[in-house]
């Protein structure tokens, strides 16, 4: 079998030789004794005669062509850091766009980016980007998707002149990964955004009709002898918290610290720990009314979790908000209340004890990521309103989260991984396991590509029956060209379970997709660019084999030369189709009729002071189940100065006739599932605005509203076909419910990966049976509600090993 698959990829490879050769640029890196003073001005004697990167390509509008606009980089190092050098010129320096921002976002301004791919593999790399004011934004990019939670200590420096403006970067080498060895050979571009012109442009040439872009840098030469320097640092951290509610007058005070340790175990990989971690600062949840079969997902806000854990994301099993989740019997505890008793305290989150992570990748592209939380146990408070007594509940065991991941790089930007997770609750008897295989191979010119995963969970419980299940996908695709194409496979088993770590809305489906895209990315008439998807998918029931859905999607989207941008999207689905998720019930079915729908959407320049998307849906069903559906998103942003902006953004969702799942029953060994008819709203107002002092202080404010109900007409019992009968079912299951949330933050970034950080939060969630129809009723009745305020000031403070060592 092993031999077969070998002879499968040799085949593949071979049939997708190259076309061409890729096109390299080289330039060479000169040794320096010091570094020049970090201040942009590129003047010092250090920088001449200094070999230079120029001969800069547009990647954007007119992908191919020379640049309007003079760049040069030039690149030294010493045995302590690697420095970059750009000059940028501008024949008109006074209208160069430099509007501050927080670290790490961008807005209306012009940019340098450095992008280094140390192992030159073109799958990983490290992105520094200064713009003309000094903010400072970096990520690592992993299969070319940037991960901006990464945050390196490095220093930059930025001059606007009268020959336009110029930076330089010098990263010392404890914020890189690179092999071992004596003579090194990286991956490198420089990127320039030109932000009036919206021209970008790069060094080595990125062509769009290519698939990546890391792949596509050019060689840096010259780099000999320098050595991995002991990489290790600690953020120890302080912090203080107020709270209080409003249906108490009592504050309630509580003082936090830990630490956060990063240790370079070698040249490669590197240890991460997390000791009594605090992440009351985050900001809150954007709370939904969920009247699906599916959970909802949340984005990880919680920076330990979204900072380098690229590896950790092969295979789609790792759900980090798993780890620390609300616990486990959380809602059972008013269950199980007494006579006289009543819930004086039921923890929302489990507590993590530590976590620690050990990722990286040896010189020859095996990557390794190993992950470790705890979480220890977790009670609610009981109270005897008469004897005055209390008692405890256990909500939640003490639980291991464990993942381990193997990476290897292979020729072409291909790769392939083995991922292991597992979770383990001893006190439950309980074990959540999934093992399995992810991989890419692409040809050496880099247009065909096979990728696909393996998967295999398997969930053991004292007292439960063994759950043994499995998932594959496979995709064959075309990936260069103005046309492309791809067609792919997916079977997720009726039994297959992640989601004690990972993340999964539904399993027990086998689906068939083919893509088509063709896309113009030079500018054609009145279009900069145009992208266009048509997308045709098969889905059916796993087991039983049951016919579910067929669907055609399409979506277009167009640039214009005004630098407005217009999109439509939609789709089809021609035939009725069976839901067998909404019934709650194995063997059911829910019989839904056709459908279709279309969105519109339109984006201004953001380029200018005012800027404006809109986007609008409608989608109807052509038969008697009369569901209509109308969306409206309207999102306005003004930008008062370089340091101030707001933005307001209100989104309307009405759904006519829907059918859904109100509740069941056992009648005569039968069980009879009831569905409702019911028209549901939701109207969503978000308000933000930045205030940036420097681009080290910055004020941030962020409001949302959050107003949803369901209002049911009618009821019917589902029958064995899908259909719906009729019913004598009553029960009032109408439902009003809001969410207002005020997370209000300081942040001052007062030393390199240091920061103080002072934060406002206020929250309120209100949900009943008895629905309103106007909005200022309806908000003033949810301020009448009880209100929780928290109030919370954080010192966090960076120690570097090196640093501490040089000053003796």
């Amino acid at each position: 079998m092993i031999k077969l698959s070998l002879l499968v990829i040799a085949m593949f490879l071979g049939l997708c030789q190259p076309a061409q050769a890729f096109s390299k640029k080289e330039i060479q890196a000169k040794r320096v004794i010091q570094s020049p003073n970090i201040d942009g001005i590129l003047n010092e004697e250090i920088w001449r005669d200094i070999p230079v990167a120029d001969d800069f390509i547009q990647m954007d509008p007119s992908n191919g062509m020379p640049s309007n606009y003079r760049t040069e980089a030039k690149f030294i190092y010493t045995d302590n850091s690697f420095i970059v050098g750009v000059m940028m010129y501008d024949d008109q320096p006074e209208k160069i766009l430099k509007e501050l921002s927080k670290r790490d976002d961008l807005n209306n301004s012009d940019f340098a980016l450095l992008l280094i791919d140390p192992f030159n593999n073109g799958l990983d790399a490290f992105e520094f980007m200064v713009t003309p004011m000094g903010v400072q934004i970096d990520a690592k990019v992993v299969k070319d998707k940037e991960d901006k939670n990464w945050d390196g200590v490095w220093k930059s420096g930025t001059h606007i002149g009268k020959e336009g403006w110029s930076a330089e970067f010098e990263i010392p080498y404890s914020a890189l990964r690179f092999p071992k060895k004596n003579v090194q050979e990286w991956g490198i571009n420089i990127i320039r955004n030109i932000q009036r012109e919206k021209e970008k442009i790069s060094w080595n040439f990125i062509d769009k009709e290519e698939s990546g872009w890391v792949n596509q840098s050019g060689v840096l030469k010259g780099l000999e002898n320098i050595h991995p320097p002991t990489r290790l640092s600690f953020s120890p951290y302080f912090s203080v918290y107020v709270d209080k509610s409003s249906d108490d007058s009592s504050f309630e005070t509580n003082y936090r610290g830990g630490l956060d340790l990063k240790y370079g175990l070698n040249e490669s990989f590197t240890l991460d720990m997390m000791l009594i971690p605090d992440f009351g600062q985050v900001q809150s949840d954007d709370q939904v009314l969920n009247l699906s079969p599916y959970e909802t997902k949340f984005d990880e806000k919680r920076q330990y979790f979204t900072e380098a854990t690229e590896l950790f994301n092969r295979g789609e099993v790792f759900y980090s908000k798993r780890i620390g989740a609300s616990p486990k019997y959380m809602y059972d505890v008013e269950d199980g209340l007494e006579k006289n008793e009543l819930i004086q305290e039921n923890p929302a989150e489990a507590k993590i004890i530590n976590s620690t992570k050990i990722s990286g990748r040896t010189s020859k592209g095996l990557g390794i990521g190993f992950l470790n939380s705890m979480i220890r146990n977790t009670f609610a408070e009981i109270k005897d309103t008469v004897s005055g007594s209390k008692r405890k509940i256990k909500t939640q065991a003490f639980a291991n989260y464990n993942m381990l991941v193997f990476d290897q790089s292979l020729k072409n930007e291909s790769y392939i991984s083995i991922i292991n997770t597992n979770v383990t609750v001893p006190n439950d008897d309980f074990i959540g396991n999934v093992s399995g295989t992810e991989f890419l191979l692409k040809g050496k010119s880099r247009t065909y590509q096979l990728k696909g995963k393996a998967l295999l969970s398997q969930r053991y419980e004292k007292g439960e029956s063994d759950e043994i299940g499995h998932h594959h996908q496979f995709s064959f695709e075309k990936i260069n060209g103005k046309f492309n194409w791809s067609f792919s496979n997916e079977m997720i088993s009726d039994e297959y379970n992640p989601n004690d770590f990972g993340f999964l809305n539904r399993n027990n489906i086998i689906k068939n997709n083919l893509k088509l895209e063709y896309h113009i990315n030079k500018p054609k008439g009145v279009f900069l660019a145009q992208h266009n998807e048509l997308t045709i998918s098969h889905e059916t029931q796993y087991l039983p084999t049951r016919f579910s859905r067929f669907t055609i999607y399409y979506k277009s989207r167009f640039k214009l030369k005004s630098y407005n941008s217009v999109g439509i999207y939609g789709n089809v689905r021609p035939m009725h189709q069976y839901d067998f998720n909404e019934p709650r019930v194995d063997g059911l079915k829910l019989r839904k009729g056709s459908f279709a729908l279309m969105g519109l959407w339109v984006s201004t320049d953001y380029r200018k002071e005012f800027a404006l998307d809109v986007k609008t849906e409608y989608g109807a069903r052509f038969s008697t189940d009369n569901l209509r559906i109308f969306k409206v998103s309207i999102k306005p942003r003004y930008r008062f100065s370089d340091k101030f902006s707001m933005e307001y953004n209100v989104k309307w969702n009405r759904q006519l006739d829907d059918m859904g799942y109100v509740d069941s029953e056992e009648i005569g060994g039968i069980d009879n599932v009831y569905i409702g008819i019911r028209n549901t709203a939701y109207l969503e107002n978000k308000l933000s605005s930045n205030y940036i002092f420097n681009n080290k202080m910055s004020l941030s404010f962020r409001a949302r509203h959050y107003w949803a109900k369901a209002e049911y007409k009618d009821f019917g019992v589902l029958l064995d076909n899908g259909r719906l009968g009729s019913t004598n079912y009553s029960d009032n299951h109408d439902i009003n419910f809001n969410t207002f949330n005020i997370d209000m933050v300081y942040s001052w970034r007062f030393a390199p990966g240091s920061d103080l950080a002072l934060v406002w939060k206020n929250s309120i969630s209100k949900s009943d049976e008895q629905v309103a129809h106007r909005f200022v009723n309806n908000l003033k009745n949810t301020f009448d509600s009880t209100r929780f305020n928290s109030l919370s000031v954080k010192l966090l403070y960076y120690v570097d090993y090196m640093s501490l060592k040089k000053k003796g």
